[in-house]
């Protein structure tokens, strides 16, 4: 295929997406009282909201993890201060606009540059980022496929023994790649590039940090779903990969209205829509609303504390004072 055929094909493939999902949100919408949604809101237990908070705190400190494994691999030593402040501030961002590979890598560019990384050496770190998120995701989903696999069993409309089947052959695509890095130790050429592979430990450690975060992450919607869902937790994990995907795949910034769309109709057996919705707005504003405000006075202060240092120095040398 030509480079305008596949481009064709992919955004065709993100309309077809776009169109089964506003015609099945519409049937689940329907049943979505605005009212009954601020009021959710509204009666939201405080103690719900610090918890989900505290949940958010663990999950970008496990993502930060993500980038020192990766560097730890690229054999680089940085402060982890510098690569908590890179990375956290990276995935706030990626995490809202979408685009991981690119969004996050602009305060990488910054942070690691000053740490004396490379252009290329940072694009590595991206990379691995996201592979080591691609194996948690799909470790996880994997096992809440075979666990609990009703939600996504009505999500696909498909049988649930279909849904196992596909979780277990998930796994057994994550074995054999834990075989070949273990088998493996030259470098694999994929068309111009040479990739050195990480040990078979350094695959098991990217899946159980992925893993971890992502089951913290799935436990900060959990919480805040009303009491009248009876939703196993393992069995909800399972759908909030299955909605991660479709969200990352639909390019949609942030997957906002995607990510929502797709809980909402694994959950569709369940009579509470609206509150089901409440807890996704609270959500989407305590894992995404407040880390990227955070993330921006973060890297503003950062900034200012930069610029005020480099035109402290140069006004030293001026002066005669400095080296």
């Amino acid at each position: 295929m030509s480079r305008r055929q596949k481009t064709l094909l992919g955004i065709g493939t993100i309309l077809f997406l776009g169109v089964l999902l506003a015609v099945a949100v519409q049937h689940v919408m329907a049943e979505v009282n605005f009212g009954d949604v601020l009021a959710y809101l509204e009666a939201l237990p405080l103690s719900k909201v610090v918890k989900a908070i505290a949940l958010t705190a663990l999950a970008f400190w496990l993502l930060t993890l993500y980038d020192l494994s990766a560097l730890i691999y690229l054999k680089k030593k940085v402060p982890y201060c510098t690569t908590a402040f890179a990375a956290g501030c990276g995935y706030a961002i990626s995490n809202n606009v979408g685009w991981a590979v690119i969004s996050g890598a602009g305060v990488r560019l910054r942070a690691y540059g000053k740490a004396g990384l490379s252009a290329g050496d940072v694009a590595k770190v991206v990379v691995f980022s996201t592979t080591t998120f691609t194996l948690g995701l799909t470790f996880t989903g994997a096992v809440g496929m075979i666990v609990g696999p009703h939600p996504v069993s009505v999500l696909l409309k498909i049988p649930e023994v279909a849904v196992q089947a596909a979780g277990a052959l998930m796994l057994l695509g994550l074995l054999a790649i834990c075989v070949i890095t273990a088998v493996t130790h030259k470098p694999v050429k994929i068309w111009r590039w040479s990739i050195q592979l990480p040990s078979w430990g350094g695959v098991v450690s990217q899946i159980t940090i992925s893993s971890a975060e992502l089951v913290v992450t799935a436990g900060i919607l959990w919480m805040l779903l009303p009491v009248n869902v009876d939703v196993p937790f393992v069995s909800f994990v399972a759908l909030f990969c299955a909605a991660l995907i479709v969200a990352i795949f639909s390019h949609v910034p942030g997957g906002l209205g995607v990510f929502e769309s797709i809980i909402l109709l694994g959950m569709a057996d369940h009579d509470a829509a609206s509150s089901i919705l409440g807890a996704l707005l609270a959500y989407r504003f305590i894992y995404y609303v407040l880390p990227l405000a955070i993330a921006g006075l973060s890297i503003a202060i950062w900034e200012i504390r930069h610029h005020t240092g480099r035109f402290g120095r140069a006004a030293d040398r001026l002066r005669g004072r400095g080296p």
